[in-house]
């Protein structure tokens, strides 16, 4: 067994004893260390307290780490869990799902969608987000602009979705994309590649991120080649670095999901499913464009969780 494996495990055998009770609901994250996820963790656990279940929620921290993924499924299972809740990372999770349902154990997913034998859907809409995106950004360029569009990875079917509903949102609006590329899943390496790119002789008036990770790598490399507040960026999800730069105008504004409602419904919706009961099959949560003109406004705070 390799080191990582080995300190995988252990983490696990030290956690409340109450992850071996038999009545106890998985939350299986995509990812671990940003905002978002930690916001889908309380959401989960304050279902979880309300229901009087215990709810354990864990993540592998790199999103595209499946095999991670899987493990913590696997341990969710052996540990006696009754329900999961999953951000699926790879469509193979549906093989996972039907054999979860042939054991009795429902599944919802959030966030994402791959099909299969989940019992409720709990996410945004992308392609909806991505266009309201879209339609922001030509509306802060006046209809006409060079803009860059800053993926995140060909493998996540959710950013693809917003981005690419971004990109014909700001076309029908009279902007040029004049830059396309991928930039990584993690804060370091789209940092790096996002200063490598707009360190280029290209002019660029807007930028568009389409979630937290690469919305923060570029602010910070706005920041290192000192153009904050001269290229309008319109980012995706949100965090405290993200709020305080859209209040210092470093970034202009940010498609904001709600993933703290997607843990508490997630987990509520299986709790329901756990019962024998049906829940609603398909759950839009929805997004609000957080600027910062509105970003104080009371019902803005409270979404953001700052009230």
């Amino acid at each position: 067994m390799s080191i990582r494996a080995f300190t995988f495990w252990i983490g696990f055998l030290f956690l409340s004893p109450t992850l071996a009770a038999a009545n106890c609901i998985g939350v299986v994250t995509a990812g671990g260390g940003i905002g978002f996820w930690g916001d889908v963790k309380k959401g989960a656990e304050l279902a979880g307290r309300e229901l009087a279940i215990p709810v354990h929620v864990r993540g592998a921290v790199e999103e595209l780490n499946h095999s991670g993924q899987r493990s913590i499924i696997d341990f969710m299972v052996l540990s006696g869990c009754g329900g999961l809740v999953l951000a699926p990372t790879t469509s193979e999770r549906k093989k996972d799902v039907l054999k979860l349902k042939a054991d009795g154990i429902p599944t919802v997913y959030i966030d994402r969608d791959i099909g299969g034998a989940s019992v409720s859907v709990i996410k945004t809409n992308n392609s909806q987000a991505g266009t309201l995106a879209g339609v922001e950004m030509a509306k802060a360029l006046g209809g006409e602009g060079r803009i860059a569009v800053f993926r995140q990875n060909r493998q996540v079917t959710t950013t693809r979705r917003r981005e690419d509903a971004f990109i014909k949102a700001a076309i029908a609006g009279g902007l040029e994309v004049v830059m396309d590329a991928y930039i990584g899943s993690n804060v370091g390496d789209a940092r790096s590649l996002a200063f490598e790119l707009l360190n280029k002789e290209i002019r660029i008036d807007g930028i568009f991120t389409p979630n937290e990770s690469t919305s923060l790598g570029v602010i910070k490399a706005l920041e290192a080649l000192g153009l904050s507040g001269e290229i309008v960026h319109i980012g995706f999800d949100v965090s405290k670095d993200m709020i305080a730069a859209i209040k210092s105008a470093r970034m202009f504004g940010a498609v904001v999901q709600q993933p703290f409602q997607m843990g508490y419904q997630g987990v509520r919706a299986v709790h329901q499913a756990m019962a024998g009961k049906r829940p609603e099959k398909y759950i839009d949560i929805g997004v609000v464009f957080v600027q910062k003109n509105n970003i104080e406004d009371a019902k803005i705070m409270n979404l953001l969780g700052l009230n």
